[in-house]
């Protein structure tokens, strides 16, 4: 392939061979010719690098190793020179062209002689394999010359020129190699090929070798550079896959030598220098036919897209495949040919007479992103590919109905929309008068599904419905009083139709239906009202009129259909069957859902939002916000209960009792409750009386009586209607306080724990939801059930005050939120501080935050102190024999902790935890001291909620209040606090190291130091760990401070000249502890083991004096050899670098410190 000029040296020899090769009868030789004619024209023509692949001779004692650079970061700027290039040369071209006179000039004059039966009459035998040679001759031709034979000359168009100047087609730089021959050869090749095309269409139809052929031929005549991309393509593909193994890393982790940008072999850079010059050669003539083309499409490459096309409809698959890529490849780089395509491919579909085979080529092409953007351009196309796949439906074959399936699809995901001013027919006057207008067409597929409703197959019924969505999603927006009457009637016309199908038994219908009926009811007549009441005077009539026209097509359209005998029954009913549960699926098992099939996805899940993200707020638990909740289905009864008012809200009273009444129906109950969600936050002026009269009954009726399955569903209902209206929710719904005062109407004293349950979580649902600037009525309402839940905070069962710990947290935060807002409109409510909520007029004197702090500490000290106390422990229920007043104290105290806890995690999950940072500081210690109880459950709950506040950031102030309280906990008199303490600090400090005082840091370090020498030997051990954490990313200056004094203190034990090792041994003895010398020694620990990877100069020290005190007593010689076995090994893999920091004196130390005393020395 890159012989260059060599093979001129045999160039007739060549030549005999070629032509031999295409005499020979076996095909395979025939093949062979074809390689190297191809192979022979590139050499000469082409550029590409000489000598790429070469060995270097800069590293001495090494052969055959190639040159690594940086075209980047290169000092050596001698070695950075270019490779030689092929250049063809005078005699390259000649030769050239004469292989190029003789078998692509000549085998386009022998294709055409065979074509008018000139050469071999009747003999079909012959005929055939001379096609084939005279194919593979131009196959080889074309694909050695690649884009070095012209293309097609531009044609400018006659408003693209001035002055009788033709304006040059923009292209980018890039060639190839040396041009051969001019554009008339192509355009003779193409000419050629498509007389061609017509005699095998005609006489050898079924001949599948000699049409593969001649598509192969057509590739390369008709789309120009397609080679060169190829192979530009696969030589990225191919990169990416050896980039890794071919590039030099950025940081070499032996040594200390970064490099200053990735380095590769030589020939690799040339490599990729050739590729880039062979993408540019690929692009150099693309763009002067794309877009608002500069240029007419040339008239030859017309004649191969149509005969492409007429391949692409054949009888075999594998010649529709072929023909349909390089079709694709055509219609990409000349988008004016699709326009030309559509008429043939849509008649493939919609003609009776069509085969299956034609059905499938047709939707191969239709599929294809050129063509389906062609669509959103042009409404004529656009109206004829809708009609041809509606009238597809004769075609039964399977395959041909799972390829229409997957052009619909395709369709609907990659339909955005028709572009401004497309949506009439073209100036054409031919395609005005077939092309149907937007709404001529709308009405023609909506007479379709109506007409043929019952006979029409399951599939193009839900493929007309989709069609119509989108064709729904193209009108303007019904505020826009320049919308004419007619189009407002069409809206409500569908709207309508749409509305009859929420009752369908088809699955996939109704969920499209909804999406339909929100997309075309849009904005409410009661927002329009409110709209227009906020309108100049000067606008008021053309939207009053407008006004008057939509109530009049709604009492005429959608009221009827409403008030149709059981039609209410009949959609509320079909709607509830999408709400699939599977068998045994709890309340914890989200999953459960919308039931929706998988062909359905590529329909309702790409269309645009036709509703308000929600919830608003966020949800950390899925039965805040419920397991199959639909808030689509609440807003459609939503927006048509504001569009039909009292009419409809009368004919849903009665099915929306019965589904009510049935508990036992998960479905039922989820319908129910999205309904009544619909209802209440409509704010229709009927709700309200309705709302006197029977809504208020049956809401408390619903909420009483739902079972556990179907509470989170509920707590989504009431989540959802008193979630704040607006872009920002800032207004609140008409109902909102009526419902937040039946949800606080009081159970009765003897309620079962399941019904507190299930009321605490409806107004945690409905709290969640109100805004901070909510009004003084809703502010009163909080601060009655929070002085309602705290008496819930010792409540007997577990989810009951997990539940109150929840609720109580968004409260508080809410009520911390509007403090200062409210401040001067709720001076009855005995506010005192401008910072501090207070309970109005309880027994609770002081601020809540005090309350819970105050209480917390409390029901700490009692549990610690009966911990000491008592000598037998409690068991793991609390299941305690006695009922004298200090065990039902315990109890309590135990509980209240778990609600705190429970109230703590709430916080932290719930986003909210930055305005409950005071209570998190001053509950601090006694959630450290919870952690190791007796009292398992508590120990554990008190585990998970550290576990999450170790993450959270304290800023300001709180940051040194925190600290103080962590501090507080590490002196603690119970060592499991202490230890405990020392793990929270050391995340603590980690996160907060930045923001921390200088001050704050010295105590960290102060305690910490003393806990080295604490009593119990677990806390040392604990110090020991924080201290080695704090030297890695702390301020060098305070971890030099204490190497220093750690050393200093070591080095007083062991060289006094007037205390030997013995003399140590009996000082500990006498004294009763060896506290004060197993501190030193864990300070040297904490020093050594806080470089574990690299040797500073201050380490080898701290080895020497951690050695001297290998033979005191436990536990210091147990952490003596433990220390030095973690030094060998994280030391290991690099010691032989690692050991020239040490003298021999101090190695010498070290292997008797790594050595096992023998018994026999």
């Amino acid at each position: 392939m890159y012989s260059g000029p060599a093979v001129l040296h045999c160039k007739e020899l060549l030549k005999k061979v070629i032509a031999c090769s295409f005499d020979a009868p076996s095909p395979k030789v025939n093949e062979a010719g074809n390689r190297v004619l191809s192979s022979l024209l590139g050499t000469l023509v082409l550029y590409f690098p000489l000598e790429q692949y070469k060995s270097c001779l800069s590293y001495p004692g090494i052969k055959g190793l190639e040159l690594w650079i940086n075209a980047s970061h290169n000092h050596d700027v001698s070695i950075l020179t270019g490779p030689r290039w092929h250049i063809a040369e005078r005699d390259e071209i000649e030769y050239a062209k004469e292989l190029v006179n003789l078998h692509l000039t000549g085998a386009l004059l022998d294709l055409q002689n065979v074509c008018q039966g000139r050469l071999h009459g009747n003999d079909t035998g012959k005929e055939k394999e001379h096609l084939r040679v005279i194919f593979l001759r131009l196959d080889a031709c074309l694909r050695g010359l690649r884009s070095c034979l012209p293309d097609f000359k531009a044609i400018p168009e006659v408003s693209s020129c001035q002055n009788n100047e033709a304006i040059l087609p923009l292209s980018i730089v890039g060639e190839a190699g040396i041009a051969i021959g001019d554009s008339k050869l192509r355009e003779e090749a193409a000419e050629t090929v498509h007389e061609a095309c017509k005699f095998l269409l005609k006489e050898r139809a079924d001949d599948t070798t000699l049409l593969m052929l001649l598509i192969r031929v057509m590739d390369l005549i008709g789309n120009y550079g397609s080679l060169e991309y190829s192979e530009w393509s696969s030589g990225r593909d191919s990169w990416r896959v050896v980039s890794g193994s071919l590039s030099e890393p950025h940081v070499n982790f032996i040594t200390d030598h970064h490099a200053l940008g990735l380095r590769r072999p030589q020939w690799l850079v040339v490599e990729m220098t050739s590729l880039h010059n062979t993408w540019r050669a690929s692009q150099s003539k693309y763009r002067p036919f794309y877009g608002d083309t500069i240029s007419h499409v040339p008239h030859h490459i017309t004649l191969l897209s149509m005969d492409l096309l007429n391949l692409c409809l054949q009888t075999y698959d594998a010649v529709r495949v072929s023909a349909g890529d390089s079709l694709k490849k055509m219609l990409k780089r000349f988008p004016p040919l699709i326009k030309d395509c559509i008429p043939l491919l849509t008649s493939s579909l919609k003609d009776p007479q069509a085969v299956e085979q034609s059905a499938l080529g047709a939707c191969m092409v239709l599929m294809s992103r050129p063509v389906l953007r062609h669509l959103t351009e042009n409404w004529s196309s656009l109206t004829s590919f809708i009609s041809a796949v509606l009238g597809s439906s004769h075609h039964e074959s399977l395959k041909a109905q799972r390829a229409i399936n997957e052009l619909f699809i395709s369709f609907q995901i990659r339909f955005g929309g028709v572009r401004r001013g497309a949506l009439t027919p073209s100036f054409n006057p031919s395609e005005c008068n077939q092309a149907l207008t937007h709404d001529g067409l709308m009405l023609y597929v909506k007479e379709i599904l109506e007409s043929a409703a019952s006979s029409l197959h399951w599939r193009y019924n839900l493929m007309g419905h989709g069609m119509l969505l989108s064709l729904a999603s193209l009108l303007p927006d019904r505020n826009d009083v320049s919308e004419a009457d007619v189009g407002l009637a069409l809206r409500y016309s569908v709207a309508g139709h749409f509305l009859r199908n929420l009752k369908s038994e088809l699955p996939p219908l109704r969920p499209i239906s909804a999406i339909a009926l929100l997309l075309l009811l849009g904005t409410s007549r009661l927002k329009q009202v409110k709209t227009r009441e906020e309108t100049l005077s000067t606008e008021l009539q053309p939207i009053h009129e407008k006004g008057e026209m939509v109530k009049s097509c709604t009492e005429s359209i959608l009221v009827p259909i409403l008030k149709d005998h059981s039609f209410c029954e009949s959609m509320v009913h079909s709607l509830a069957l999408d709400h699939h549960y599977s068998e045994g699926q709890g309340r914890t098992g989200r999953g459960g859902g919308r039931f929706q099939l998988a062909s359905d996805l590529g329909i309702t899940a790409m269309m645009p939002s036709v509703s308000r993200g929600w919830p608003r707020t966020l949800s950390w638990e899925s039965s805040m916000k419920g397991e199959s909740f639909s808030p689509r289905i609440a807003k459609l009864f939503k927006c048509l209960l504001q569009e039909c008012g009292s009419s409809f809200l009368e004919v849903l009273h009665s099915p929306l009792q019965d589904v009510i009444n049935e508990v036992d129906e998960r479905s039922r109950q989820c319908i129910a409750a999205e309904v009544m969600a619909g209802i209440l936050h409509s704010d229709v002026p009927c709700i309200s009386e309705a709302w006197d009269l029977w809504l208020e009954k049956l809401l408390y009726k619903a909420l009483m009586q739902a079972n556990v399955e179907s509470v989170p569903e509920w707590a989504a209902c009431i989540r959802y209607t008193v979630t704040g209206k607006g872009k920002i929710g800032q207004r609140a719904p008409t109902l909102r306080h009526k419902i937040l005062v039946t949800l606080a109407q009081p159970l009765p004293s003897s309620s079962s724990t399941s019904l507190i349950v299930k009321r605490l979580d409806f107004l945690l649902a409905a709290t969640v939801e109100l805004s901070p600037t909510f009004l003084e009525k809703e502010h009163l309402f909080q601060l009655a059930i929070l002085e309602e839940v705290v008496k819930y905070m010792t409540h007997s069962a577990p989810q009951v005050r997990e539940s109150v710990g929840r609720l109580i947290c968004i409260l508080y935060s809410n009520l911390f939120q509007s403090s200062k807002s409210l401040q001067k409109s709720l001076t009855r409510a005995n506010y005192q501080s401008e910072e501090k909520v207070k309970f109005p007029g309880s027994s609770i004197s002081t601020d809540w935050e005090r309350f819970l702090v105050d209480g917390t500490l409390t029901a700490a000290a009692k549990i610690e102190r009966h911990g000491r106390d008592s000598t037998d422990e409690l068991s793991p229920n609390l299941a305690i024999s006695s009922n004298n007043d200090d065990d039902e104290s315990l109890k309590d105290s135990v509980k209240w902790m778990e609600t705190i806890f429970h109230f703590t995690i709430g916080g932290i999950k719930s986003g909210r935890a930055a305005h409950l940072v005071p209570v998190f500081i001053g509950i601090l210690h006694p959630l450290l001291s919870s952690q190791d109880t007796a009292h398992k459950d508590m120990s554990a709950l008190a585990r998970s909620t550290v576990h999450l506040l170790k993450w959270q950031t304290f800023e300001g102030t709180y940051a040194s209040q925190a600290l103080t309280a962590i501090l507080g906990a590490a002196a603690d008199s119970n060592w499991r606090t202490r230890i405990a303490a020392l793990t929270f600090l050391q995340i603590f400090v980690y996160r907060h190291a930045y923001i921390l005082e200088r001050v704050d840091i010295a105590l960290v370090w102060e305690r910490v130091q003393l806990l080295l020498s604490d009593l119990q030997v677990e806390v040392r051990e604990m110090a020991t760990a924080t201290l080695s954490g704090f030297m890695k990313g702390v301020d060098s200056q305070w971890a030099s401070a204490f190497r220093d004094r750690i050393l200093d203190a070591a080095l007083s034990l062991v060289k006094t000249k007037s205390q030997s090792s013995r003399d140590i041994r009996s000082r500990m003895t006498d004294n009763g502890s060896i506290a004060p010398v197993h501190g030193v020694v864990l300070g040297l620990v904490a020093c050594i083991l806080s470089a574990p990877y690299d040797i500073p100069r201050w380490l080898p020290n701290m080895i020497l004096a951690l050695s001297k005190f290998r033979n005191q007593p436990a536990p210091i010689r147990g952490t003596v050899t433990k220390t030095i076995s973690e030094f060998r090994r994280t030391h290991a893999d690099t010691w032989a670098f690692d050991r020239i920091h040490f003298s021999e004196d101090q190695l010498e130390v070290l292997s008797d410190l790594s050595s096992s005393t023998s018994y026999f020395v």
